[in-house]
């Protein structure tokens, strides 16, 4: 075991806090970087690394980073390990060397194991051991002081300053938290990074100290090395645990290192007091003011750790919703908080409750899985009005008007307003029935977001939609939260997304083709890309103007004025080529050998932290028209190029938008063969044309025989191709896999059917039928047993359009349509409850359905004489309505 003692000068700890400090993460301030914010990547030498004992590591300023460990040298890009043999070095084949550091007049400073403190300058080895002054023989480390002179960490007297020959020690006396140091390393901020052997990595920063160990994701608590690159990353080198990088996040995040107890946050709410309040699943709720973190949870009194929405009270009180046990509300007092529980016994329709609200009368309001209940002032009513919602509510939000908006999970908005409830669903023009946010902007505006196919816009009684297809990141918003910019910021289950409301009124007005907006998700290094929704308030913003995401994995806290920039393009270079199987550097151009002699040209990013995230392209000019995307692969082959100049560009991004291309492309010359040379060419020009000039006749006489043969096959090759088209036509109108038409033949069919029977007067029924539960069926047991089930179905649907003049079709997906003219509506009921029956008599077995033990269907029926007041869509309309009736009265009907 290595025992190093610690110590630190008082010029390098100038404005620093006492040693003794421990490191304290600001809950109100979490932007603020502490520690737990470092995303932890790791390689080990399943990825390449020669030995997982890394002993130091440096890089170039080329962007490489080179690593030194018990079994080699290797050269790191970011994505793949390059290793090397090397001579050992004369003076110093027998000290394992640990260290390197060259200061400011280029004295190289050599950290030994047996040799002390070594300097190289002009030529000569000066050595610093105890015989003159220097404390220890084992040196792990050598860093500069920013102030001049060198530091060193050396084994048993722990950390030593070294200026103009002068050398001090320091000790754990001095406050390092341990004296067991192995590494050293500044970042740009100034902060200290220190290796330890046992403890992990310790960093100083702004006179406090603060460290992180094996047990909170390193590969290992001996650390061998440090280094910290040109993009802020700190590289740590482990004993037996291989490599990490511990890079910045995109984002505060604050979660359970942070102070949280449960990492699952739900909701959060800033209250009038200035202090936050934190709902979790599993961990009861928190409430942050200042520096103090309170969990009050089942102990304290509440039903239950498992908490959704939150509210606070005119009166100051919190209300905290649940998924289990109902509501509780809790009264804060200089003692123990106040906690009252309501579940079903005090009227909670169902425990399952998601939203709270208050309105501006003072009534509370509670959504739940079962509908809305009112607070009395003892307890809460179930809301059985007329109307009413009977199922989840995910949202609520009182407009400047006084109406109320309810956003459910399945039926739609509901509108509460002078005593009545109504309702707007996608009949009516929402894009989705599934309600989980809703927000109302200074312009009285209100924006509603849906659970996957994104949002709309209301506004005088007008519906807009806004989808992903017209620049939506993502079609989920769980929370619609307006910055003081003017960006909508929305979450869903891969991160979370901004654009600006402007271009949301311009594109639902018309004046614009498309939105533009920005997401955030697993590149951004968030500890979770998921993010909570159906329940409020899913999101929220303080008096900074930050927002607060609650996510699977903590808050995350977002500045949008100080957003990360991760688009500019890193830079690019060729790293090396190989000419048939040899591998060498492109120098100064690459000559190729003349035949088909492959080559393989190797390019690198200068950039490690986004490496994952590069994409190339290439251009060879001479061979390709325009630029080759390469994707991630850093290596473009050329099996045989012809011969020739070529120059080869190669060009890097992160986004796919901004690139930038190496500095100076790479010139390539393919050598010709004797036969490629011009004089050659000439030669056996003049020989082909003599050739040319005996065989011109011949090829007469050949041409003139053939030429009447030429024309009997063409005949029958035309006739060939016309039956092949007669054939492929009608192909086009049948649908693939159950046989009967297809929808192109459908719409077709439909609008002869219609004009026919609109100049005949004679009557016009559709029939719409759709397979019960279908994708409940097809999750259980397998798409392929699915098409089995369609196919089966629409062997009865065929059977029962036998009629001279029926026409059946596949209508989309599971669903069908038959077309009857001439028969009135009654009798077109009847048909479509003989087509029920039938296919409930096939007795296909549908283990997952609601509604019996076999397939059945739900038909809609419609039929009319067209007339002037009709129309073919408004027949289909009424059908596809009566479908909707069948299926939400139980399925396996006609209606």
């Amino acid at each position: 075991m290595i025992r190093l003692a610690a110590a630190l000068a008082l010029s390098l700890l100038t404005g620093f806090a006492s040693p003794a400090q421990a490191e304290a993460a600001n809950p109100v301030d979490p932007l603020k970087t502490s520690i737990t914010q470092y995303r932890i990547d790791g390689w080990q030498t399943e990825q390449g690394l020669p030995l997982n004992t890394v002993q130091t590591m440096y890089q170039t300023r080329a962007g490489y980073l080179w690593v030194g460990t018990a079994g080699g040298l290797a050269r790191f890009d970011g994505i793949r390990f390059a290793t090397f043999e090397l001579s050992p070095v004369a003076e110093l084949a027998s000290r394992p060397i640990f260290g390197f550091m060259e200061d400011a007049e280029g004295t190289l400073w050599i950290g030994t194991t047996g040799g002390g403190l070594v300097s190289f300058s002009s030529g000569e080895f000066k050595v610093f051991n105890p015989a003159n002054g220097f404390p220890h023989l084992e040196v792990r480390h050598v860093l500069a002081d920013p102030a001049g002179g060198i530091w060193a960490a050396t084994a048993g007297a722990g950390l030593v300053r070294l200026v103009d020959g002068k050398i001090t020690t320091y000790s754990i006396a001095d406050g390092l938290p341990t004296d067991q140091l192995t590494y050293l390393a500044r970042d740009k901020s100034g902060s200290l990074w220190i290796g330890t052997w046992g403890a992990g990595v310790v960093r100083m920063s702004e006179g406090r100290f603060s460290s992180i160990s094996s047990a909170g994701g390193l590969a290992g608590d001996q650390i061998w090395s440090l280094q910290v690159d040109d993009e802020g990353s700190v590289w740590v080198g482990t004993w037996n645990g291989g490599m990490n990088r511990l890079s910045k996040r995109a984002f505060g995040v604050f979660g359970k290192p942070e102070g949280l107890v449960g990492d699952n946050v739900r909701s959060v709410l800033h209250a009038r007091d200035g202090a936050t309040w934190v709902s979790t699943s599993g961990g009861g709720v928190h409430r942050i003011a200042g520096e103090r973190i309170t969990t009050i949870g089942k102990k304290d009194g509440l039903a239950t750790d498992e908490s959704s929405g939150l509210l606070e009270d005119r009166d100051g009180s919190i209300w905290i919703a649940s998924y289990t046990e109902g509501v509780a509300r809790v009264r804060l007092g200089k003692g123990k908080p106040a906690i009252e529980n309501f579940g079903t016994a005090q009227g909670i329709p169902n425990v399952d409750v998601r939203v709270l609200f208050q309105d501006r009368g003072g009534t509370i309001w509670a959504g739940t899985k079962s509908g809305l209940a009112r607070f009395n002032g003892r307890g809460f009513t179930a809301v059985r009005e007329a109307g009413a919602p009977l199922e989840g509510v995910a949202s609520i939000l009182q407009d400047r008007a006084g109406v109320l908006w309810f956003g459910t999970t399945g039926a739609g908005l509901y509108r509460y307003r002078d005593g009545v409830f109504d309702t707007l669903t996608r009949k009516d023009g929402l894009v989705s029935n599934w309600i989980l946010a809703l927000y109302e902007d200074v312009a009285g505006t209100l924006w509603i977001g849906t659970n996957g196919e994104g949002m709309n816009r209301l506004r005088e009684g007008r519906l807009s939609a806004i989808r992903p297809a017209d620049g939506l990141w993502d079609g989920i918003a769980q929370v619609i939260i307006e910055d003081r910019q003017g960006n909508f910021w929305m979450t869903c289950n891969r991160g979370f997304y901004r654009v600006a409301r402007a271009e949301l009124d311009a594109f639902a007005d018309g004046r614009i083709a498309k939105v533009n907006s920005t997401g955030f998700g697993p590149g951004d290094a968030l500890r979770s890309t998921t993010f909570a929704g159906g329940l409020q308030p899913a999101g929220a913003i303080d008096g900074k103007g930050h927002l607060w995401l609650p996510s699977l994995k903590g808050l995350v806290i977002v500045d949008p004025t100080r957003l990360p920039r991760s688009d500019q393009p890193p830079p690019v270079a060729v790293e090396e080529v190989s000419v048939n199987g040899v591998t060498g550097l492109p120098d100064a151009g690459v000559v190729l050998p003349p035949g088909s002699v492959p080559l393989a040209i190797r390019y690198a990013a200068g950039t490690l932290l986004n490496a994952d995230r590069v994409r190339f392209r290439y251009h060879m000019e001479g061979i390709t028209h325009d630029w080759v995307e390469a994707g991630k692969n850093r290596e473009a082959s050329f099996p045989a190029l012809p011969h020739g100049s070529y120059l080869f560009r190669v060009a890097a991004s992160l986004d796919g938008k901004r690139w930038q291309e190496a500095t100076v492309p790479l010139p390539i010359t393919v050598k010709p063969h004797f036969y490629q040379t011009a004089w050659f060419v000439a030669l056996a020009l003049l020989v082909a044309l003599a050739a040319l000039a005996g065989l011109f006749r011949l090829r007469t006489h050949q041409m003139r025989s053939r030429h009447a043969e030429m024309e009997r096959l063409v005949a029958e090759k035309t006739e060939a191709l016309r039956l092949a088209n007669e054939h492929l036509s009608r192909l086009s109108f049948a649908d693939s896999l159950t046989g009967l038409a297809n929808r192109r033949r459908l719409d077709e069919t439909l609008d002869t059917e219609w004009r026919r029977a609109s100049r005949l007067q004679t009557p016009l029924a559709v029939v719409i039928a759709d397979i019960d539960a279908f994708k409940a069926y097809n999750d259980t047991l397998g798409h392929p047993e699915g098409d089995k089930c369609l196919i089966a179905v629409a062997e009865v649907i065929r059977h029962a359009a036998s009629r001279a003049g029926d026409f059946a079709a596949r209508y989309g997906g599971e669903e069908f349509m038959i077309l009857i003219p001439g028969l009135a509506h009654d009798a077109a009921l009847d048909y479509a409850e003989m087509l029920r029956q039938a296919c409930e008599a096939q007795a296909i077995p549908h283990p997952a359905s609601p509604v019996g033990p076999v397939v059945t269907i739900s038909l809609g029926v419609a039929a009319c004489v067209p007339s002037e007041q009709t129309s073919v869509a408004a027949l289909v309309a009424e059908a596809d309505a009566a479908l909707y009736r069948a299926k939400n009265e139980g399925r396996n009907r006609v209606r």
